[in-house]
C-alpha cells in the first residue's frame, strides 16, 4: 500500500486514483485537473487548495476541509462531503450530480452554474451562497420516470442567491429561505412544506405546482410569479407583495388561506373562487 505525504501527493496529481489521503494537510497546494477518482480524503486539509479541473468523481471527502479552495470546473459526480467544510469555496461550473453534501458548511460559496442534479444537501449552510444559474433538478431515471430534484430540506439558505436557477422539484421542507433571491428561477413542483420564507424574493419564478402548504410566508415579493396549481391551502399570504389576482385564481387555495388586503377572494362554490383586486 502507498504511504502518502504531502510532497508525493504534489508530485503525482495524475496518478492519485483510490489514494488514501485521509487526514492529509494538503492545503494551499495546486492539484489543478489532479486525477483524484475515488481516494479518500476524510478529514483532509485542502483549505485554500487549487482543485480547478480536477477529478473528484466518487471521492470520500466527509468532514474535509475545502474553504476558500478553488474547485472551479471540477468533477465531484457522487462524491461524498458529508459535513465537509465549503466556506466561501469556488464550485462554479462544477459537475455535482448525486453528490452527498448532507450538514455541510457552505456559507458564502460559490456555485454558479453548477450542476447539482439529484444532490443531497440537508441540512446544509448555505448562507449567503450563490446559486445563480445552477441546476438542482431530478433527471430522467428510466422511461417514464423523472426523479425529484436537489434534496435541500432542514437547510439554511439565509440570503442565498438563485436567481435563474433550474431547481424544479427540489425538497425545501423545513428550510429556511429568509431573503433568498429566486428571481427568474424555475420552482415549479418545489416543496416549500413548513418552510421559513421572510422576505424572500420570487419575482418572475416560475412556481407551478409548488407546494407552500405549512409554510411561514412573510413580506415575500411575488411580482410576476407564475402560479398556476401553486398550493397554498391554509397558508397566511396577507403580507406578501405584488401577488397578482389572476396568478392567485389559478393557484389553490381553501377558505384557511389569508390573502392580501388588497385582493378580495369570492367564492362561488365549496371549491370554487374569483379573485380580484380591490
Amino acid at each position: 500500500m502507498t504511504t502518502w505525504d504531502r510532497d508525493k501527493v504534489a508530485n503525482s496529481i495524475s496518478n492519485l486514483v483510490d489514494a488514501d489521503l485521509k487526514g492529509l494537510d494538503l492545503s494551499g497546494l495546486d492539484l489543478t485537473r489532479a486525477n483524484l477518482i475515488s481516494a479518500i480524503l476524510t478529514s483532509a486539509n485542502l483549505k485554500g487548495a487549487l482543485l480547478v479541473e480536477a477529478n473528484l468523481f466518487s471521492v470520500k471527502a466527509m468532514r474535509a476541509d475545502f474553504s476558500e479552495a478553488n474547485l472551479s470546473g471540477a468533477n465531484l459526480l457522487k462524491a461524498n462531503l458529508t459535513r465537509a467544510n465549503l466556506q466561501g469555496t469556488n464550485l462554479n461550473d462544477t459537475e455535482m450530480t448525486g453528490i452527498n453534501l448532507s450538514d455541510a458548511d457552505m456559507k458564502k460559496a460559490d456555485l454558479t452554474r453548477a450542476k447539482l442534479v439529484e444532490a443531497n444537501l440537508p441540512g446544509a449552510d448555505l448562507t449567503g451562497a450563490d446559486f445563480s444559474e445552477a441546476k438542482l433538478t431530478g433527471r430522467y431515471q428510466r422511461e417514464g420516470y423523472f426523479s425529484r430534484g436537489a434534496n435541500l430540506k432542514k437547510g439554511i439558505l439565509i440570503g442565498a442567491k438563485m436567481q435563474g436557477a433550474d431547481a424544479s422539484g427540489t425538497d425545501m421542507i423545513e428550510t429556511d429561505c429568509t431573503d433568498v433571491d429566486f428571481t427568474n428561477a424555475n420552482l415549479s413542483e418545489a416543496n416549500f412544506k413548513h418552510a421559513h420564507l421572510k422576505s424572500t424574493c420570487f419575482v418572475n419564478t416560475k412556481l407551478g405546482d409548488a407546494d407552500f402548504r405549512g409554510a411561514h410566508v412573510i413580506d415575500c415579493d411575488f411580482s410576476g410569479a407564475e402560479l398556476i396549481e401553486t398550493k397554498f391551502q391554509g397558508v397566511d399570504l396577507s403580507s406578501v407583495k405584488n401577488i397578482s389576482a389572476e396568478e392567485l385564481q389559478s393557484s389553490v387555495i381553501d377558505s384557511e388561506t389569508k390573502v392580501p388586503d388588497y385582493i378580495q377572494v369570492n367564492w362561488t362554490s365549496e371549491d370554487t373562487y374569483e379573485c380580484k383586486l380591490v
